[in-house]
């Protein structure tokens, strides 16, 4: 998807032990500006990591940041869903 000045890319779908990540990623001059999640499912209370991984990724434009403590494979698995969708970039 494009316009006049953002794109976005959508990841393919990683699964993992307690759930699914799929996410579209908009990039504007560059920089990640939005994250959202198409499919983010956790179990255990996890998917409350998926807002501050967001966050996370928006900051450091990319995959860059460390693991949310409690939550390493979601994060683990939301980062390969990330990198997944910037290399169609």
């Amino acid at each position: 998807t494009s316009t006049a000045s953002a794109t976005s890319r959508t990841s393919g779908a990683v699964s993992y032990k307690y759930g699914t990540v799929q996410l579209q990623v908009l990039k504007k001059s560059g920089k990640i500006t939005d994250v959202n999640c198409i499919t983010c499912s956790a179990t255990g209370g996890r998917q409350a990591a998926f807002s501050s991984l967001i966050s996370a990724s928006i900051s450091a434009n990319g995959s860059n940041f460390g693991n949310i403590g409690g939550a390493t494979y979601t994060t683990d698995a939301f980062k390969q869903a990330l990198d997944n969708a910037l290399g169609k970039f």
